[in-house]
């Protein structure tokens, strides 16, 4: 080849998002090989004809793009242009969305695609291209070892440090092994050394960070490697750390707790994936979670951990029926997580869920995120009634703009499911999934809450009119909310 440069491209799913693959792709490639690299990093929000200009512009040799859900769309649009553009340009794909769909259309585009964890293919396959030398299409996958990988903490910049979110890793693979995850297809948990994880986490500190995102799928089922990692940050203990965890609610040791409980308000975000409080849903997707342990673990969580709880519901679960997806629902929320996210199954490639989703009546949408459809127990009108709700919850409970009224709605309520779900579709009927300013959200609160739920007037007026003052952010009160 007679180019030699290499652009590393990462296309993330918004500006506060830092590529964490495409960083380890350069901690642990040689120096020789680094020097011919080019880092290219964008969002999908960024234009596609910049970003094929971006690259076209470095006449690179290779190119090597990272596919993941959110930007398999982007990808293959922008494979298609490169394409066009430079026939003779070698394209190496690699990421969890073309790792098991090499025979698609964008699989067949690329000259090489890097299947599963790349760190120890990638200088191999660079070295060999820029040698003029052959490579297979598809590369016997080839893990690294945890042990020997160098952490990436070097390539975040000081402006990631002070405008994105740090994406850190303790570990890789999930113990669950739950159907409709990719990290069911991973051979058990391997551990990166704890004196290169703190080594690095006390790199970037040093640097001035303080805001760390763990990507470890089940953090705490790591038990003394997790408790460390605890320890680690109790013992640096600064003002605006704020760290968030992915944890298995069922799995909270007495360790654990001892530890989390130390920690100050608003320290600790942590994300729970309860999927679902129905015992024979679990089992269908080989979910092993016992609900009344995870039950128990979110409101300790909540109530003593001083942690804002992120707990995440699916909707189109085989067995999940609309009345015991409504059930769960209401029992969360008594849980009292700081969100509650309701989410819509979507069939990955690669996971196990493709296997038998035909069989057991799920039908999902064959593009970009692969939502479900219809399952045999929730009919395509019940699933995007979910998504209806889900849509309005996040606009309105979940963005926290009138926390004192909703939280009025719903705790007054028999069923939260049932009294938002009828806010929800008045709410629809009135707006649709439009933009819906401020004062128009508070006058279909205050109608909904006093003329459909009988709450109270002069209790709903004050309750909107102090989320209405909160923070200082709106000082013009409307006339309706007034005393």
């Amino acid at each position: 080849m007679e180019a030699s440069v290499i652009a590393l491209v990462a296309i993330n799913a918004r500006f506060s998002h830092a590529s964490l693959g495409a960083r380890f792709l350069l901690a642990n490639s040689p120096d020789w090989l680094r020097e011919q690299m080019c880092f290219l990093e964008f969002n999908i929000n960024d234009d596609q004809v910049a970003i094929e200009e971006a690259i076209v512009a470095l006449n690179p040799a290779i190119v090597a793009i990272g596919v993941y859900i959110w930007n398999r769309t982007m990808a293959e649009g922008l494979v298609a242009a490169l394409r066009r553009r430079n026939p003779a340009m070698t394209l190496v794909l690699g990421g969890p969305e073309i790792t098991y769909d090499t025979e698609s259309p964008l699989g067949l585009a690329a000259d090489c695609i890097i299947r599963g964890e790349g760190e120890r293919l990638w200088p191999d396959i660079c070295n060999r291209l820029l040698q003029g030398s052959a490579v297979p299409r598809l590369p016997d996958p080839c893990p690294p070892d945890a042990g020997q990988l160098v952490m990436p903490d070097a390539w975040y910049t000081d402006q990631d440090i002070r405008h994105r979110k740090l994406y850190v890793e303790a570990s890789r693979g999930c113990p669950l092994g739950c159907d409709f995850c990719l990290s069911s297809v991973d051979v058990g948990v391997r551990f990166f050394p704890i004196e290169a994880v703190t080594a690095s986490l006390r790199r970037l500190l040093a640097r001035g960070a303080r805001q760390f995102r763990f990507i470890d799928r089940s953090f705490n089922l790591g038990g003394q490697h997790a408790e460390a990692v605890l320890q680690f940050f109790l013992d640096r203990l600064e003002p605006g750390l704020r760290l968030h965890f992915e944890m298995t609610p069922d799995g909270l040791s007495k360790r654990l707790r001892n530890l989390l409980r130390r920690f100050p308000p608003r320290c600790l975000h942590i994300e729970t994936g309860v999927q679902s409080f129905h015992r024979d849903v679990l089992v269908a997707v080989n979910r092993r979670c016992d609900p009344e342990a995870m039950a128990e673990g979110i409101a300790w969580l909540s109530a003593e951990a001083g942690a804002d709880v992120h707990a995440d519901l699916i909707a189109g679960l085989p067995g999940e029926t609309p009345a015991s997806f409504a059930a769960g629902f209401d029992k969360l929320v008594r849980l009292r997580p700081s969100e509650i996210q309701v989410g819509i199954l979507k069939q990955l490639h690669g996971t196990p869920l493709r296997s038998y989703a035909e069989s057991a009546g799920l039908r999902f949408r064959q593009e970009p995120p692969y939502d479900v459809l219809q399952t045999a127990t929730m009919s395509c009108d019940e699933l995007n009634d979910v998504r209806r709700f889900a849509a309005h919850w996040e606009r309105v409970v979940t963005r926290r703009l009138f926390p004192r009224g909703t939280t009025l709605m719903l705790e007054s309520a028999a069923s939260p499911w049932q009294r938002f779900d009828l806010f929800s579709r008045q709410l629809d009927a009135e707006h649709g999934l439009a933009g819906i300013g401020l004062v128009e959200m508070a006058a279909a609160l205050l109608r909904f809450m006093t003329r459909d739920c009988g709450l109270a007037e002069a209790a709903v007026r004050q309750a909107l009119r102090q989320d209405y003052y909160a923070d200082g952010r709106r000082l013009n009160v409307p006339a309706f909310l007034r005393e």
